[in-house]
């Protein structure tokens, strides 16, 4: 299996090379945190009872978490920037545009013939 820094560093380097979705890249970084966080636990479980060089350890694993939990975060961003430029995105974003144009003309004309009664 390797250390903690070994899977850390392989996470990162599938990230960077893999040409999957990011969608996919946003779940499977959702189980490694998942991973690191259960490890992390246990370690912090662990030096409690054994009080050796577990509290380094401890340390290099928190900074691990850190790092894949920044990367999940930047994944995201880039995914919500890929779906905002698509097409789809785009045309309903006028779409909704246009009716709430519509229905703001709707609603003037609505209160300069049947005006209400406040």
């Amino acid at each position: 299996k390797g250390t903690l820094q070994e899977q850390v560093n392989m996470l990162k380097s599938q990230i960077t090379s893999s040409g999957a979705a990011p969608s996919v890249q946003i779940s499977n970084l959702k189980s490694e945190i998942e991973r690191l966080e259960g490890e992390l636990s246990r370690s912090s479980i662990n030096s409690s009872s054994t009080g050796g060089s577990v509290p380094g350890d401890y340390v290099s694993t928190k900074h691990q978490l850190l790092a894949v939990q920044s990367q999940l975060e930047q994944t995201q961003e880039e995914l919500d920037r890929k779906f905002s430029e698509t097409t789809q995105y785009n045309n309903m974003k006028k779409m909704l545009g246009k009716k709430n144009e519509q229905l703001k003309e709707i609603r003037s004309k609505l209160r300069r013939y049947e005006p209400t009664d406040d």
